[in-house]
């Protein structure tokens, strides 16, 4: 199976930290978010039915190919501004008609909020296994909804859209071998930090560094690979002390860690993960070593899961 023509749209207004409204009087709390590693946001006032229309026009095009050749669509997002039933249907459906894919059968995703991808490409992975289709449309987007939880959980949220195909097609001319899937759940009503007392619940820290291991080793083995055969880890883009702490989780150093996103627009729910996919494999492309694996990895309060990639080598023309 293979996985790629990433094609993303951020929210059309970049946003430095010194800009916004609720961080203006609070210096020491700039300060700490620039040592952090983020500098802007991304900010939109579209719909996620635009910014995802955005997305996947991209996609198509980076792939080469059209709607008629698609067998799924699945359609992940956490932040739904109106559960109203007709309100996101009409969205989503405005954009996936736009797209030509009015005819396609379309399911949603919601309830693994970051890790919405790993339940996605799973979803579609089963699916494609079952050789009820070929190509599959991957579809997520995200938006901050209250503007008070712009910065939270020491992260900035930004909006954005990602779109992605998989494939099981034989003459799919997608970037990469998927090697391994790997996910996990364990549900809590609790935050890692208290709001009243700004403690850690060092029960749910553990619960979370464990979720990260379990997933990491569990990926690696699905793929008969060893640490030592990963040349990138692309994760979320948190704080670089958040991602030392994952390092350390699976033994690794942070320097394999994608950082370059962080500073550019942070945190974009699910989809920062697939936006640093592709940003690395084109920043390193003729540096790339096609006998070694990325590996993919999100993390969350209660949902962890992680992917391993073989990047494929294109014969040149």
């Amino acid at each position: 199976m293979k996985m790629g023509a990433i094609g993303y749209e951020l929210g059309e207004f970049p946003v430095a930290l010194e800009d916004n409204v609720y961080l203006a009087n609070a210096r020491k709390s700039q300060l700490f978010l620039r040592t952090m590693g983020f500098g802007h946001y991304h900010r939109t006032e579209r719909t996620l039915g635009a910014l995802s229309e955005c997305a996947i026009k991209k996609s198509f095009a980076r792939a080469g190919i059209t709607a008629a050749e698609v067998d799924i669509v699945i359609y992940a997002s956490s932040t739904f501004g109106d559960r109203h039933g007709d309100v996101i249907d009409k969205d989503v459906a405005s954009c996936l008609i736009n797209c030509g894919l009015e005819h396609v059968y379309p399911i949603g995703v919601y309830l693994s909020q970051c890790n919405n991808f790993f339940a996605a490409l799973d979803i579609a992975a089963q699916y494609l296994k079952g050789e009820e289709g070929k190509t599959a449309l991957l579809v997520f987007a995200d938006r901050v909804l209250d503007e008070t939880t712009r910065f939270k959980n020491l992260a900035i949220n930004s909006d954005a859209a990602v779109a992605c195909l998989v494939s099981t097609r034989p003459d799919s001319e997608l970037e990469f071998d998927v090697k391994g899937i790997s996910k996990r759940t364990r549900l809590t009503t609790g935050d890692m930090i208290d709001p009243v007392s700004n403690a850690m619940d060092r029960e749910i820290h553990n619960s979370y560094l464990e979720g990260i291991r379990y997933v990491f080793d569990d990926a690696l083995t699905q793929g008969q690979l060893q640490p030592e055969s990963l040349q990138q880890i692309i994760c979320h883009n948190f704080s670089y002390s958040a991602l030392r702490q994952i390092a350390s989780a699976i033994s690794l150093d942070d320097s394999l860690f994608y950082k370059n996103n962080i500073p550019v627009f942070g945190h974009a729910y699910t989809c920062d993960s697939l936006i640093n996919l592709d940003s690395y494999y084109h920043e390193n492309n003729s540096a790339v070593d096609h006998q070694k694996h990325i590996a993919v990895i999100g993390t969350g309060l209660y949902f962890w899961g992680m992917v391993v990639l073989k990047p494929i080598k294109k014969e040149k023309a």
